[in-house]
């Protein structure tokens, strides 16, 4: 028997696909929302704990210090001089380098071809680590192996051309806060061997580690001191302590020493004995050598 449907029953069915197809759109997109929601969320939280750029920005504020290693001090003004003056000038050189990519906007003296630097860009990189309230007097002072000349006339730095200048190079491994004092702590890497005889770019491994303090002024972090880090270098022992011999005690040395005389004591009197055995052996061997001879000689003499 067929069986019909009416008009009214087809209606109800097609209103109950859309409806269907409908709950199962809205059924995708709630759970496409909630995924990108939680993504989304997550990557809030990762970022809020990424501090990456801030280690950056802080190696690059500091690089200037660290090439020069600094004794610790509390108080900027506690600073050793020189040690700030080649920290303004070679710090301030390398951020031009990372920000700019060289010095194709900087002079350079028609003489020498030494690179003129504006007192004026040292004032700004000191005040980005400093504060704003901190002035340096500018003048010419003496490095290790060269001079830094300021001209007066044109306030500016003469900087002779040179290679690698310092001792370490910074990389930021942590910051933390402690007693209202946001720590950066610094790894330092050696820019140079032990005997500075090649530069040693490609080593990663710090050798120290030292805190750098800085306090909150106007809603920015000022440097204000430098102390040691609860931070550690790893042991850069390469023989392992078990593979060291241990000395000998005090009483397996005399013994050795006298078992060695004995054995050459002994070895001196076998050598003796068997002398004397060889002399003996000779002089067994004399008489026999003589009867011998006299046999020969009287068996000759018949027949002649």
């Amino acid at each position: 028997m067929k069986h019909y449907i009416t008009p009214e029953e087809h209606a109800r069915m097609q209103r109950r696909r859309g409806r269907q197809a409908l709950g199962l759109l809205v059924a995708i997109l709630v759970i496409v929302g909630f995924v990108t929601v939680l993504r989304a969320g997550v990557g809030a939280v990762a970022n809020l704990f990424d501090d990456t750029a801030q280690k950056q920005e802080y190696e690059d504020k500091l690089e200037g210090l660290v090439l020069f290693d600094p004794m610790p001090f509390d108080g900027i003004e506690n600073i050793d001089d020189l040690t700030l003056r080649e920290a303004a000038v070679w710090g301030c050189i390398y951020s031009i380098q990372e920000t700019q990519g060289g010095f194709d906007n900087y002079n350079t003296d028609p003489d020498t071809e030494q690179l003129l630097l504006p007192s004026l860009d040292v004032d700004a990189y000191l005040a980005k680590l400093l504060g704003p309230g901190f002035k340096l007097t500018h003048r010419s002072f003496e490095m290790e192996d060269m001079t830094i000349e300021f001209d007066d006339a044109t306030q500016c730095y003469k900087i002779p051309v040179t290679g690698t200048v310092g001792y370490y190079r910074a990389v930021v491994t942590k910051l933390f806060k402690r007693s209202g004092k946001l720590h950066v702590t610094v790894g330092y890497i050696p820019t140079a061997s032990t005997d500075d005889s090649i530069i040693n770019v490609s080593s990663d491994t710090p050798t120290k580690y030292m805190d750098y303090l800085f306090e909150r002024q106007s809603g920015s972090w000022y440097l204000t001191g430098l102390t040691e880090s609860e931070t550690k270098a790893e042991s850069t022992e390469s023989t392992p302590a078990a593979n060291v011999p241990e000395p000998m005690a005090e009483s397996d040395v005399q013994d050795a020493i006298l078992a060695a005389a004995g054995s050459d004591s002994a070895s001196a009197e076998a050598d003796s004995t068997a002398a004397d055995e060889g002399v003996d052996t000779q002089a067994e061997e004399q008489p026999a050598d003589s009867t011998e001879a006299q046999a020969d000689e009287s068996t000759a003499s018949p027949a002649a």
